[in-house]
């Protein structure tokens, strides 16, 4: 049977669309299929289709054996269902951090944003740890943003910070997209970690909410992904992302206002308007006028010169 089989980093390159449902645990990979019958035109016998594939979580059950020298009575057993937490990105306008705004969808080049991911769920054991973050075109063209929760270019998102509990992180950037495309995927593998208190004791702390990086001494402007690492954020089992339309920023021009199928300038505008040029285009510009005013009032006065003579000679 005929196949072909896509790799995870190249879904948005195709065309598909990751989504996670946080409420069933389900990811979902949506995409629609065109099938047309001719290279120019849309005939009756094109078809297309919507195709959802949907993932369940795996569940583990986890056990263990104790071997005492004797047995222990049962005296009860207790069971629960614990609920793991779960984590989503919101790219909200502004410069305020809470997940609770209108999230953005259509911005414009340049205007503040606010990346914040934040747990679904209240919790008082775990917290949040942001790892790395890509920007991705349809195409297939991505850029490394944050790098282990530090910015790369900061001139694009900030160092990610973390409220006090952890449950919350956050950055701040400018809107911006890649040239001649206007959608753009963000995508940050994030991982949860258990808050640190004072009565816990751990002798690995890997899985610890750290304190804030210091991202001082890290090398900035670093855009260059390695095969290894462009992979790596896909193999994350916690994986956001938010889908972002950024259109370009208008171009700057004089406004006008149409009378009678004409353009006229609004009155006012014309005294802001400055023209600059380079002093040897000054200069070239200024001998060019005063040889032509010359030019002018020396065929003037030749003119005037003349008529003076032919009437002093009639008379």
């Amino acid at each position: 049977m005929p196949s072909y089989s896509i790799a995870l980093d190249r879904i948005a390159q195709c065309g598909l669309e990751l989504r996670r449902n946080p409420e069933t645990k389900e990811l979902e990979i949506f995409t629609v299929f065109v099938f047309s019958f001719h290279p120019n035109f849309v005939t009756a016998g094109d078809r297309s289709f919507a195709v959802h594939c949907i993932f369940l979580q795996q569940q583990v059950t986890v056990a263990t054996k104790f071997n005492f020298i004797s047995d222990i009575t049962t005296k009860g057993i207790i069971g629960a269902t614990a609920q793991m937490p779960t984590i989503d990105l919101t790219i909200v306008p502004g410069r305020v951090p809470d997940p609770a705004l209108e999230p953005a969808h259509t911005v414009v080049v340049g205007e503040p944003l606010m990346y914040v991911w934040h747990l679904k769920a209240n919790t008082d054991i775990y917290g949040i740890r942001v790892k790395d973050c890509f920007a991705e075109a349809k195409d297939g063209r991505k850029m490394k943003i944050i790098d282990n929760g530090c910015s790369v270019d900061s001139l694009v998102v900030s160092h990610v910070q973390y409220s006090e509990n952890h449950r919350k992180a956050f950055s701040d950037g400018m809107a911006f997209k890649f040239p001649d495309v206007e959608d753009v995927w963000l995508i940050c593998s994030v991982t949860t970690c258990i808050r640190r208190f004072e009565h816990l004791i751990a002798n690995d702390e890997e899985n610890l909410c750290d304190s804030q990086r210091k991202c001082s001494q890290r090398e900035k402007r670093s855009t260059k992904i390695t095969e290894t690492s462009a992979v790596s954020v896909y193999s994350i089992d916690d994986l956001v992302n938010h889908k972002l339309r950024v259109i370009d920023s208008p171009a700057h021009a004089l406004p006008f206002r149409q009378e009678n199928n004409s353009r006229v300038i609004e009155d006012g505008m014309m005294d802001d308007v400055k023209v600059c040029l380079e002093k040897r285009s000054f200069a070239g510009a200024s001998a060019a006028l005063i040889s032509a005013y010359l030019a002018t009032v020396c065929f003037a006065g030749g003119i005037g010169f003349s008529l003076y003579r032919s009437h002093h000679n009639k008379y």
